[in-house]
């Protein structure tokens, strides 16, 4: 097969053949998979994407991934199907430990079935976009891709109040109010301590009884 310089040449333009590029190099992808998708049989266009402009095209994306946590994300998936049959294995080993099997049983479950529930806390999320290639595309020129960012988290749920104090979510309120009522007062110690200066006054440096204001003799 000859090489086909137009082939490769729209091939090193497609944003979607560098991330799976950046997925091979993860160990997401094999070669073999990345080959048979883009159809890259020929040894000579696939030699060609290792053009250094490319590569370094290849490398901005894969920081990129990094930072938005989607490298992570992919890797977790891939490795969490291996989890189904190593929770099998402990689940039916006759030597493991009874709780072992009861633990792996419950997750296998959870996993086979997570409920709609679980369902919904996975779709509350805030994702923040935040595109500052604006004044660089307004002139006309190629913005950076490390321009973009991109902030995923999962919703917290709100904190409760107790009189007028935020509590986390996982506050006993009721108990912890009720313990307080139930506490003994803290009573005060004897007067004042020894060598305190206002102790031992005596009667003279009292002031007199009476009106306020007037001397008795």
């Amino acid at each position: 097969m000859s090489f086909d310089s137009d082939l490769a040449s729209s091939l090193r333009g497609n944003q979607e053949l560098i991330e799976d590029l950046c997925r091979y190099s993860e160990g997401i992808l094999t070669e073999k998979q990345v080959r048979q998708k883009w159809h890259l049989a020929n040894n000579e266009v696939w030699t060609s994407l290792g053009a250094d402009d490319f590569v370094e095209r290849v490398e901005l994306e894969r920081t990129r991934r990094i930072r938005s946590c989607a490298t992570k994300r992919e890797l977790a998936q891939l490795h969490i199907v291996r989890g189904p049959d190593i929770l099998n294995t402990i689940m039916t080993d006759p030597r493991a430990n009874a709780k072992h099997k009861v633990d792996a049983i419950k997750t296998l479950d959870a996993l086979a079935d997570p409920g709609p529930s679980r369902f919904e806390q996975d779709q509350d999320r805030i994702i923040i976009r935040i595109d500052l290639g604006a004044d660089t595309r307004a002139k006309g020129q190629e913005p950076n891709p490390d321009d973009v960012l991109i902030f995923d988290a999962a919703v917290k749920p709100s904190p409760a109040a107790v009189d007028g104090k935020i509590i986390d979510g996982t506050f006993d309120a009721p108990k912890q109010i009720a313990a307080e009522q139930e506490m003994p007062l803290v009573k005060r110690g004897p007067g004042r301590p020894k060598g305190s200066p206002n102790r031992n006054k005596s009667k003279t440096e009292s002031h007199p009884k009476g009106v306020p204001g007037f001397v008795i003799d």
